[in-house]
């Protein structure tokens, strides 16, 4: 399984393909208990507009706010210091699963972050896929 990479100067999109129906890897991005396993063991998530997101990361306490949470579709999220931006993570059915899109927008200024979120974000797209297929999380 390798991840698609595309990189601007302000943003940064993944793709991977997971073989599980979009409800599924829904269920792993939005019921906390199943988000816990293959994200950070202490995310909280209110999954509705204006909800809250949060765990702990190397950089500290990490917040979001939901910005719009479509079941089996979209989730959009606003983080805050000492993060930024705004994250996309998009389910598309395919005949074989669910193609997730995941798109950080927001470096401007922060060009040196882009390939530190982009390695971190690639790892938890691979936790997504071993989740929502049953395998292993690596």
């Amino acid at each position: 399984m390798a991840t698609k990479k595309t990189v601007s100067s302000t943003s940064l999109e993944r793709h991977v393909l997971v073989r599980a129906p979009p409800e599924e890897v829904w269920k792993a991005l939005a019921e906390p208990e199943r988000l816990r396993v293959w994200f950070f063991e202490d995310a909280e998530l209110e999954l509705m507009e204006g909800g809250h997101f949060s765990f702990g990361g190397i950089e500290g306490n990490i917040t979001a706010t939901v910005l719009e949470a479509t079941p089996n579709a979209r989730l959009r999220l606003e983080f805050g210091p000492p993060w930024f931006g705004i994250v996309d993570i998009l389910l598309s059915p395919t005949p074989t699963g669910t193609r997730v899109t995941l798109i950080h927008d927001g470096f401007e200024g922060r060009e040196e972050w882009l390939l530190r979120f982009g390695w971190g974000w690639e790892a938890h797209l691979k936790n997504l896929k071993a989740f929502s297929e049953g395998k292993p999380i690596k």
